[in-house]
């Protein structure tokens, strides 16, 4: 009798644009959509630009220039910077960014509290 043993997978770490590392295994990176083709597109958060590549179209349905989305996936590194290899891309066309971005950077100062 064979037992099924599920695969551990580490939760995907919001970051921003700017803190994306290789040493990551899953990230969440949100923002707008800047530019995108069949098989990538560009995010920009704010604090930079990152190129998000994926294998599967259908991830971009509903997804055009100027749509805010949330990435999840690994980063890979290139060059001086990284990109991202994605397995989930939302639409978040309602999310007020702005108050997204206020909420993280509170939730960040919590966080180092915390550990202080």
């Amino acid at each position: 009798m064979s037992s099924f043993i599920p695969q551990y997978r580490p939760s995907a770490r919001p970051r921003r644009i700017s803190e994306v590392k290789t040493g990551d295994e899953q990230v969440q990176v949100v923002g707008l959509t800047v530019d995108k083709s069949e098989s990538s597109l560009v995010l920009d958060d704010g604090s930079g630009r990152l190129n998000v590549f994926f294998e599967d179209p259908a991830l971009l349905k509903g997804i055009d220039v100027g749509s805010k989305v949330r990435v999840f996936g690994t980063p890979l590194n290139i060059g001086n910077g990284h990109e991202i290899h994605a397995e989930i891309i939302q639409n978040l066309k309602k999310l007020d960014l702005d108050l997204y971005k206020k909420v993280m950077h509170e939730v960040r100062k919590f966080e180092k509290e915390l550990h202080q």
